[in-house]
């Protein structure tokens, strides 16, 4: 009896130690019985956008956001809302390599066709870029949900004075039936 406790506890903690490396992004389940090109490959919907670009120079500080809820963009600047529209975002993400993303703008529609690649090591596989639409970091990839962050921070020097532009955009989807 003490011997099958030694190894269901010995199993334990070896499982528990290779478990860890199944969690890839931060925000990634802390096990999954799918591989990531396996949770990837899904035809995914934008629910929701939380961007900023903060723009600082001698003059001051202006900062510019988008925020969507899943069914409307509202971009604004220094905190007043310039602009309110109706959008829609899905990707279709085929195991061939290639995606298809279909964009609607206040009704206007738009269909890309591309191929898509991880970016970061093969064991990794925390960057994704798709051409057309951009690289990002794959922060959280469930079953049913997709999280894209973007990061960009770009700092000059003009005649002594300095200028800095910083972005970030977290980009949430839900898996489509």
């Amino acid at each position: 009896m003490k011997k099958n406790i030694l190894f269901i506890a010995l199993g334990l903690i070896i499982g528990s130690v290779t478990l860890t490396g199944c969690k890839k992004g931060e925000n990634d389940p802390f096990l999954s019985l799918k591989s990531r090109d396996a949770r990837i490959t899904a035809n995914w919907k934008l629910v929701k956008v939380e961007s900023s670009d903060v723009s600082t120079d001698p003059s001051g500080t202006d900062t510019y956001t988008d925020t969507y809820d899943g069914t409307t963009m509202n971009s604004a600047y220094n905190g007043t809302t310039y602009s309110t529209y109706s959008y829609s975002l899905s990707v279709e993400i085929l195991k061939d390599g290639t995606y298809t993303s279909t964009e609607v703008v206040d009704g206007d529609t738009e269909t890309i066709n591309g191929r898509w690649v991880w970016m970061s090591a093969a064991k990794n596989k925390t960057m994704i870029s798709l051409d057309n639409l951009g690289t990002f970091e794959v922060n959280g990839l469930k079953s049913k949900e997709l999280l894209l962050k973007i990061y960009s921070k770009d700092v000059s020097v003009n005649g002594g004075e300095t200028f800095t532009d910083e972005s970030t955009a977290t980009w949430t989807f839900e898996k489509q039936k």
